[in-house]
């Protein structure tokens, strides 16, 4: 009898020093190097990699290859649909799911397309979570699911068709935030200053953990899809709540890490300032405090922004960083929704890495038009410049050893906002005649090791007019007009706007911040600087990398 009591106390102490351990907020600094890759699910369930064929097994093994086999990806992301699920749901129906004919509109094909290949998913024993999630674990990655915590994508009512909407949303307009001003589709976003919201996420976030937690390493709270919680100067008021929502969650993943007898990693991505994600009533610096996420990823929405403050964001946290931080990428650039070319991703990682991020998070980086063109290349006018998405790429984007000496673009967003979130950019640039405006933009590459044997800075003006520009105090060589048609930098021009393709020597880029200075030399009305990119080419694009 005493050795029973003996051993039920034993397994209490050691599950509570186990359950601590989840649970302290004063871990020691990680520094984790991590290449993730976050793929939405639709594109996949879609099977829009493969022109929107009918899905097979094989297809998808084949998608999930061509990220995770024999690749630097360290983690595989999959998007479970938000509430508008891919897989089977208590809390809502399958996309697509048109309920026996009662919710089509006869314009949802894709719809019933998704629907019919999570179906054949179904039939084959399994569902595009399990499967994806068990073909990168098979190739030796780390598996998470992320869950974008408030989706807009499927919530305008113009639409008039009940198909297109989730049900919980439909029947519960009463917690909308209606309010149209903070971005596209934001007047339905759920508004989690209603507990009832709350509760609901937390439930397909509960039922998620539990039903794939044989699958998967963590989970992400995918914040910035959508990056609306709540309506406009609420966010402070909503915070505590919010932060006892991931109490709760933190609790629920720890819970069945204890059941699983495995540890479930729990993340975040949320805004690159702290004053942004206090606005939406995420008060990050008291989550990490409180230790309730495992790493961090800050990132914006739909338009990329090459120089994301990494390092404002880790100073504005100090000491309360204690865990990894990554930054994501977007696909698309620029308010045109311009793709990024290949050039322009390796300007991205290369400031995130040498802002010391502890690691690179691709977000939809697809290769639909990889397989579309069977694997070959497919140039921009002029040959210089690739705008799809290569599998190879994967093998330079997450390091900055394997960025040396490969063709490259930096650049500066042009400032638009998104869902409240202003870029790191000073565009756009107001230039007053007779007068000076600088803009600097930082260049990850170490110019001592190697110096690139082309320097060509690429700037969009509004209208006609002449400038004397240096690049860290040094003026240009030459105007190169063709450039600009080469390069593929003509991408948007509205109105009267130029691109201007000018040569810099070598020796005028360094590591570092380049101080970009324009000196209006007319006496007419003041001009805008739209654009400015700074290319560094150190070989033939065949043999350094497109641009």
């Amino acid at each position: 009898m005493k050795h029973l009591l003996y051993l039920c106390i034993l397994l209490l102490a050691s599950q509570t020093i186990f359950t601590e351990a989840f649970s302290k907020s004063t871990r020691p600094i990680k520094h984790t190097y991590r290449l993730i890759h976050n793929n939405d699910g639709s594109d996949l369930l879609g099977n829009i990699w493969f022109n929107r064929r009918p899905l097979t097994l094989a297809d998808l093994d084949s998608c999930v290859d061509l990220v995770t086999k024999n690749t630097p990806v360290t983690t595989y992301m999959i998007c479970t649909g938000s509430d508008f699920f891919y897989v089977p749901s208590k809390y809502g129906h399958i996309m697509g799911d048109d309920l026996n004919g009662t919710l089509s509109c006869g314009t949802d094909t894709l719809f019933h397309h998704y629907y019919d290949n999570a179906m054949y998913l179904q039939r084959n024993g399994t569902d595009l979570v399990k499967a994806t999630l068990t073909r990168a674990k098979k190739n030796g990655k780390e598996t998470f699911i992320t869950y974008r915590v408030n989706d807009l994508h499927f919530n305008d009512t113009t639409m008039h068709c009940p198909i297109y909407y989730t049900d919980w949303w439909l029947k519960h307009p009463q917690y909308w935030v209606n309010d149209t001003a903070q971005g596209w589709h934001s007047a339905g976003a759920l508004d989690f200053e209603h507990q009832e919201v709350r509760g609901h996420k937390l439930a397909i976030i509960s039922e998620q953990l539990e039903n794939y937690a044989d699958y998967i390493d963590g989970y992400e709270l995918d914040f910035m899809r959508f990056f609306v919680y709540c309506k406009p100067g609420h966010g402070e008021s909503i915070a505590p709540d919010m932060t006892q929502w991931m109490r709760e969650i933190r609790k629920k993943v720890d819970e069945i890490s204890i059941h699983k007898h495995k540890k479930i990693l729990l993340t975040a991505r949320v805004a690159p300032t702290l004053e942004a994600n206090m606005s939406r009533g995420l008060d990050v610096r008291q989550w990490l405090k409180e230790g309730l996420l495992d790493f961090i990823t800050i990132g914006i929405h739909l338009r990329n922004d090459p120089q994301i403050p990494v390092g404002t964001f880790k100073k504005e946290l100090g000491k309360d960083l204690r865990i990894p931080l990554y930054a994501s990428n977007d696909v698309v650039t620029n308010k045109q929704v311009e793709p990024l070319s290949h050039g322009m991703y390796r300007g991205v990682c290369s400031y995130i890495l040498s802002q010391g991020a502890d690691g690179m998070y691709l977000f939809n980086f697809y290769f639909g038009e990889y397989n579309k063109y069977n694997g070959q290349y497919h140039l921009e006018e002029g040959g210089q410049v690739c705008q799809y998405r290569m599998p190879q790429l994967l093998h330079e984007l997450g390091s900055l050893k394997a960025l040396e000496g490969r063709n490259i673009i930096y650049s500066l967003s042009e400032g638009h906002e998104e869902y409240g979130i202003h870029p790191n950019s000073p565009l756009p640039l107001s230039i007053l005649p007779d007068s000076t405006k600088s803009a600097s933009i930082y260049v990850g590459d170490m110019i001592s090791i190697q110096r690139p044997k082309e320097v060509i800075l690429f700037y969009r003006q509004s209208k006609p007019g002449k400038f004397h520009i240096t690049l860290n105090g040094t003026a240009a060589i030459q105007e190169k007009p063709e450039y600009t048609s080469l390069y593929d930098r003509n991408h948007g021009l509205i109105d009267t706007d130029q691109e201007i393709a000018l040569i810099f020597p070598a020796s005028a880029v360094c590591h570092g911040e380049n101080i970009i200075r324009f000196t209006s030399e007319d006496t007419n009305s003041g001009i805008f600087i739209r654009r400015i990119e700074l290319a560094l080419k150190y070989g033939d694009v065949k043999t350094h990398g497109y641009f």
